[in-house]
C-alpha cells in the first residue's frame, strides 16, 4: 500500500498536493498497488486532472479523506480513470465548484468500481472567456467502449449548471455517454446501485442519471445490459432518471419530489416557474424495464413515468411501480404514466394516485396490455386511450383487471382513433 503522504502530500487543506498525489498514482499503476489517503483535506489544482491508471485501488478513510479542488483556478475534471481493474473506495471527491465534472471514467475502461464515494461540487466557471463557462456539468461521467462499470453506495450531490450554451443549462449527477464526436460503443454492463443522488439542477435540464447511447440517433443502438437499482433521488430539478439506450432496467428506486411551486428555470426563461418536476423517469428507447419504483413527494410531476415523445419506442414494461402525485400541486396537465409513440408494451400492477390522468396514450400506441393497475384519481380520470393529435391512433390494446376510482372517467376510449381496443 502506498500512502500519498509518503510522496509528500500534506492533507492540511492548504498545501497544493497535486504533484505528490499524481506520483503515488503513477507508481500504483506501474505496480498494481493501492494508493491510500489518510484522514485529511488534500488540495489539488483543478487545471491538472488527477489520472488513475489500470490495476489500481484508491482508498481513503471515508468522509474524513477529502480530495478537493483548490479555489484559485478552474478546470475541466478533478479525476480521470483510464484502464482496467480499478477500485475507488472510501473517499470524498470535492470539485468545490471549481470543475465542470468531478470524476470521469474514460473510454475503453473496464471493471471499474466506484464504492462508498461522496462526489460533489461540479458547475460552470463564472468567466465568460473560460473554456469551462458552458457545456454539460456532471458528478460522474462514464464514457464509451467501457464495460463492467459499477457505481455502488455512493453519494452524488451539488451538480449545478450556471451558464447556458447552445444546449441550455444541462446538469447530470451521473452521465453515461460517449466521447463527443467519437464512434465509441455505448457503455455496457453498467450497474448503479444503492446511491443517493441529490441537488442536481436547475429545472431547465438537471437530471439525476442520464444513460444515453448516441448511436440511437442513427438507429444503431445496441443493448447495454445495464441496471439502475435501489437508488434514492432528491432535489433532481428536472427528473431523476432519463434513458436513451436499449437494455436498461430501472428497478426499486425511491424518487422524491420535494418541490412545490418553487422550482424555477434559470436559463433563457429565468424566473419562470417550472413544473415541480418534469418527470421521475423518462424512457426514450426500447427494450427497457421500469419496475418496483417508489415515486412520490409534496410536488407533482408533469409525467411521473414518461415513455417516448418522438420516434417509436418498442418493447417496454412498466410494472409494480407506486406513484403518488402531490395533491397540493398546481401543475396543469399532469399524468402518472404518459405514453408517447409506443409499440409492444405492458403496463401492469402499478399503483397510481392523484393528477389529471392515471395512464394516457397521447400519441400512437400499438400492441399493448394495460392490466391490474390500481388507479385513484380523486380530481381526474383513470385511463385515457384518446388523443387530441390528428392522424394518431391506438391499436390492439387490451385493458383488463384495472381497479379505478376517478372523478372524471374510468377508461376513456374513442371511436375515431381506437382500433381493436378491448376494455374489460
Amino acid at each position: 500500500m502506498i500512502s500519498v503522504t509518503n510522496f509528500g502530500a500534506k492533507g492540511n487543506g492548504v498545501t497544493d498536493d497535486t504533484a505528490a498525489i499524481q506520483k503515488a498514482l503513477n507508481q500504483a499503476a506501474a505496480t498494481g498497488d493501492t494508493v491510500y489517503f489518510p484522514k485529511g483535506v488534500y488540495l489539488v489544482n483543478p487545471t491538472k486532472t488527477l489520472r488513475v491508471g489500470g490495476n489500481t485501488t484508491v482508498k481513503g478513510d471515508g468522509r474524513t479523506s477529502v480530495v478537493r479542488a483548490a479555489s484559485g483556478s478552474f478546470g475541466w475534471e478533478l479525476m480521470r480513470v483510464t484502464g482496467k481493474d480499478v477500485l475507488l473506495t472510501g473517499l470524498v471527491l470535492d470539485g468545490n465548484r471549481r470543475v465542470n465534472r468531478v470524476l470521469t471514467i474514460a473510454g475503453g475502461s473496464a471493471r471499474v468500481t466506484v464504492q462508498g464515494l461522496l462526489v460533489q461540487g461540479a458547475t460552470h466557471s463564472g468567466d465568460r472567456r473560460s473554456d469551462y463557462y458552458a457545456g454539460v456539468v456532471s458528478g460522474i461521467v462514464v464514457l464509451g467502449n467501457t464495460e463492467s462499470i459499477a457505481i455502488q453506495g455512493s453519494e452524488i450531490a451539488d451538480v449545478i449548471a450556471r451558464n447556458g450554451g447552445g444546449a441550455g443549462l444541462v446538469a447530470r449527477g451521473i452521465y453515461v455517454t460517449t466521447t463527443w464526436g467519437s464512434k465509441e460503443r455505448a457503455a455496457q454492463k453498467v450497474t448503479i446501485t444503492g446511491c443517493s443522488i441529490h441537488h442536481i439542477g436547475p429545472a431547465d435540464d438537471g437530471d439525476g442519471i442520464y444513460y444515453e447511447d448516441p448511436a440511437m440517433e442513427e438507429n444503431r443502438g445496441t443493448a447495454v445490459g445495464s441496471v439502475i437499482v435501489g437508488n434514492r433521488f432528491d432535489y433532481c430539478a428536472k427528473r431523476a432518471v432519463k434513458v436513451f439506450a436499449k437494455g436498461v432496467t430501472v428497478r426499486g428506486n425511491t424518487i422524491n419530489n420535494p418541490y412545490l411551486s418553487n422550482n424555477f428555470y434559470m436559463g433563457v426563461e429565468k424566473g419562470r416557474l417550472a413544473p415541480d418536476m418534469y418527470a421521475a423517469i423518462s424512457i426514450y428507447a426500447g427494450d427497457n424495464v421500469v419496475e418496483g419504483n417508489q415515486i412520490a413527494g409534496s410536488g407533482s410531476f408533469y409525467a411521473a413515468i414518461e415513455v417516448g415523445a418522438g420516434p417509436v419506442v418498442e418493447n417496454v414494461t412498466l410494472r409494480g411501480n407506486a406513484i403518488t402525485m402531490g395533491s397540493q400541486s398546481e401543475i396543469k396537465g399532469t399524468t402518472a404514466i404518459r405514453l408517447g409513440n409506443i409499440r409492444d408494451f405492458v403496463i401492469g400492477g402499478n399503483e397510481l394516485q392523484n393528477g389529471e390522468r392515471g395512464i394516457w396514450t397521447w400519441q400512437n400506441a400499438e400492441n399493448g396490455r394495460i392490466d391490474n393497475n390500481v388507479i385513484r384519481m380523486p380530481k381526474g380520470g383513470g385511463i385515457d386511450l384518446t388523443t387530441y393529435l390528428r392522424g394518431y391512433s391506438q391499436k390492439n390494446i387490451f385493458c383488463t383487471g384495472n381497479r379505478i376510482t376517478a372523478a372524471a372517467f374510468k377508461v376513456k376510449t374513442s371511436s375515431m382513433t381506437n382500433l381493436n381496443v378491448v376494455v374489460q
